[in-house]
């Protein structure tokens, strides 16, 4: 999933087991803004390009909770440039559970599960997610269409509701702009997952400053009744030890020479 820094990206990689809704309130055409110009206050928003421009990695450590059955988790995620990405969550009573990819090879690792490569649409899906530089500025390059539809109540807060499909999997992302604060607060996509495409929504809100930029520190991300709710509690800038994107020991196995 393309919006915010992180968090939200790199927990849908694996997020199968996770509805909410948008309605639309019309405004005249000549007041909505083009969908570039949405992008770069977004991007201004959050820190700027030039502060942007010298981030290489990001580490964040979380919490990870899910109301409904009273999980808590202990969660951090990994990025650099310029494709690697790795979550952990360590899960009491159950275990770790590993995702993530070294820019070729991609993983998920889970007691219930066992080890196993992603391949196909979940492959190409971990790839894209892992795309540094994209996910940092939101690069309109990475989309064949990035188009503004106007303005929505979204969680009880006015945006602009940008429609974006990424050029690598034609995959559809709904994403929505605060028109006020241009910061993102949420979106809607399909998940691909074992079980196949999975309709998923996020919110994002709480954002605060770490190393002069900002990251949402609250994400609730929905699917039908279930809801996983993401607490940021540290966020590194450049950081990121290289052995955090190695392949897992009992994935290795896997992998065919």
């Amino acid at each position: 999933m393309r919006p915010s820094l992180l968090f939200p990206r790199v927990l849908l990689a694996g997020a199968a087991t996770l509805a909410l809704s948008a309605t639309a309130s019309p405004v005249r055409a000549q007041e909505v803004p083009a969908a570039a110009a949405v992008l770069a206050k977004y991007v201004s928003a959050i820190g700027g390009r030039d502060a942007l421009a010298k981030v290489t990695s990001i580490k964040q450590s979380a919490t990870l909770q899910i109301p409904a059955v009273g999980l808590e988790a202990a969660v951090e995620a990994v990025m650099a440039a310029p494709n690697k990405m790795a979550t952990k969550a360590s899960i009491p009573g159950m275990g770790e559970m590993l995702q993530g990819t070294d820019g070729t090879v991609a993983w998920d690792v889970n007691p219930m599960q066992g080890p196993r490569l992603l391949a196909d649409k979940e492959l190409s899906q971990m790839l894209e997610g892992a795309d540094f530089q994209g996910a940092l500025f939101m690069s309109p390059d990475r989309y064949t269409t990035v188009e503004n539809q106007g303005a929505v109540d979204f969680g009880g807060e006015k945006a602009w509701k940008l429609k974006m499909v990424l050029k690598g999997s034609g995959r559809t992302v709904t994403t929505y702009f605060a028109v006020g604060s241009g910061l993102v607060i949420g979106a809607e996509t399909q998940q691909e997952s074992p079980m196949g495409a999975i309709p998923v929504t996020t919110k994002q809100s709480e954002y605060k400053a770490f190393g002069g930029i900002l990251f949402p520190t609250r994400t609730e991300m929905s699917m039908g009744p279930q809801t996983m709710v993401t607490i940021v509690k540290d966020v590194i800038l450049n950081g990121a030890p290289a052995s955090a994107f190695e392949i897992p020991a009992a994935v290795k196995p896997l992998i065919k020479k």
